[in-house]
């Protein structure tokens, strides 16, 4: 599987519940995302090894495991949609080879997370942080790498975080946000 395919799969999903929505079955549009979330958890699992980038893919899209991104929004088709926009954030990540591939996966997604919060999308900048922490955490290093023990243990604290019952409220979501923007900075400022 490609990641590509991957993308075109939400962004199909995406235009048609945004069809089934505009034409009054909102309803319907839960279905067309949990579709889309079984077909990827059925074509990441048969790959054999699997690549760190569709370990987190099938993770996501597994509806039996709450995870912290969950919290971000209030309805179930609410955290399906945003399941599958992790997913779309995702890069294609097998595993790092120096600190230097860390820093970079880190500096991308600061580049699209600090826009996306400072328009107003906090609950995006907040998924995208977590997606690319999770990343970093699943993802092997390719061989010994210097500091990589310590990069890993500045995201595990906030990343691994038990996601509440409920969903969190505007203020618990930016403080997310910024705890994990804070994680990824010091990924950033581990030296080697």
């Amino acid at each position: 599987m490609r990641i590509t395919t991957v993308k075109l799969i939400i962004r199909d999903a995406d235009e048609r519940a945004r069809d089934l929505r505009h034409s009054g079955q909102s309803d319907a549009q839960a279905c067309v995302y949990e579709m889309a979330m079984a077909a990827l958890r059925l074509a990441c699992a048969d790959d054999d090894p699997q690549p760190a980038w569709e370990r987190l893919i099938v993770a996501l899209c597994d509806p039996q495991q709450r995870l912290l991104v969950d919290a971000l929004d209030a309805l179930p088709a609410e955290q399906t949609r945003r399941r599958l926009l992790c997913v779309s954030d995702m890069p294609e990540v097998t595993g790092f080879g120096t600190l230097q591939d860390i820093y970079a996966l880190v500096s991308l997604a600061i580049s699209v997370g600090a826009p996306r919060y400072n328009s107003g999308d906090i609950r995006g900048c907040a998924a995208l942080y977590w997606t690319t922490s999770r990343l970093i955490i699943d993802a092997p290093a390719t061989r010994g790498i210097p500091g990589y023990a310590k990069a890993i243990a500045q995201l595990r604290p906030v990343a691994d975080t038990e996601p509440p019952p409920g969903a969190y409220t505007p203020a618990a979501v930016d403080a997310l946000a910024w705890e994990l923007r804070h994680a990824l900075d010091a990924v950033a400022r581990v030296a080697i």
